[in-house]
């Protein structure tokens, strides 16, 4: 499924003109772009995804499995990578199978670990869309979907409490039983995700400016919504093309023009993609770090850090110059 999406992606690269005049000139347009603040917002995408994993890993502390910030991260991170090239979330399957074999009760226990997870993120994620709401962008329904969801959870937490349930149950509410017990790591879920929120909102913001948009922050507590729900069911990897249109059509509610909207789609859906394989080129090294010979490892990152160097120069340090 990867390698015949990015066979796809790789021939409308390289002929944007396939899919219409506007495409083509939205692609050019990219050149007008500050390559500095889009590094600035793959930083952001990246501390996202960072976010993301200490999330879960508290949410699994809560749930009596411990693990490091560097093994929960790498196991994270690599979900991300697949997922920046597999459609219909394959790297978050993969995630819960590599967080399941270090985690009491496995996969059952990870799965349950990861909704209670997306509960908090849907909490903070509905209060992006009020504001689109507010502004006549986005519809109110998803609000009325989000304030389901987390009725759902509080009463799965209470009900897991004071009932005795099948064991393959149990396992899949101990993450909601143990935050609904515990203030103080509920706590730490939702700011690790109000974290992640706040830094795809400013990476979304730094797109915005590189293209030289007007108010960047509004448009991105716009726009990050709108990318998010059309990220619910992903058919390209990284939900390139959907979320690209997603940025688009909420920019252009905002009165961008329809070209410079289209080239920030694209922008942003690129920077997010790439920003993924290469977090999940990092998670795969961390996890493989044990396994790996040492001097393989220091190849490793000398190539990483050296090609990160030569994009760094190529694309921010000449044009300066």
């Amino acid at each position: 499924m990867a390698g015949i999406s990015l066979s796809l992606l790789a021939v409308l690269c390289l002929s944007p003109s396939l899919l219409g005049n506007r495409v083509s000139a939205a692609v050019a347009g990219l050149g007008d772009a500050d390559p500095g603040l889009l590094w600035l917002a793959g930083i952001g995408f990246a501390a996202m995804s960072l976010c993301g994993a200490l999330a879960w890993r508290a949410a699994l502390r809560a749930s009596g499995t411990p693990l490091g910030v560097v093994d929960a991260s790498g196991r994270y991170l690599v979900g991300c990578g697949v997922n920046a090239v597999a459609p219909a979330h394959v790297g978050s399957a993969l995630r819960v199978a590599l967080f399941g074999r270090v985690t009491t009760g496995g996969c059952w226990t990870v799965g349950g670990a990861a909704a209670a997870v997306g509960v908090t993120r849907v909490v903070w994620l509905g209060a992006l869309i009020a504001v689109g709401s507010a502004g006549g962008v986005l519809p109110l329904w998803p609000l009325l979907v989000i304030a389901g969801i987390v009725a759902a959870a509080g009463a799965a937490g209470v009900v897991s409490r004071r009932m005795t349930l099948p064991r393959r149950v149990e396992q899949l509410l101990v993450a909601f039983r143990s935050l609904a017990a515990s203030p103080r790591d509920l706590a730490i879920v939702a700011g690790w995700a109000l974290a992640g929120a706040a830094t795809k909102v400013a990476a979304a913001a730094a797109v915005v400016s590189a293209m030289g948009i007007d108010h960047p922050v509004r448009a991105a507590l716009v726009l990050v919504p709108a990318v998010e729900l059309a990220a619910i069911l992903p058919i390209t990897p990284g939900n390139v093309g959907l979320a690209s249109a997603a940025v688009a059509l909420a920019l252009g509610s905002q009165g961008v023009e329809h070209k410079t909207a289209l080239s920030a789609g694209i922008a942003f859906g690129a920077v997010e993609m790439l920003t993924g394989m290469a977090v999940g080129v990092v998670g795969a090294l961390s996890l493989a770090g044990p396994s790996a010979r040492p001097y393989l490892r220091v190849a490793a990152v000398s190539a990483a850090a050296g090609a990160v160097a030569i994009a760094f120069g190529a694309t921010v340090v000449l044009p300066a110059v």
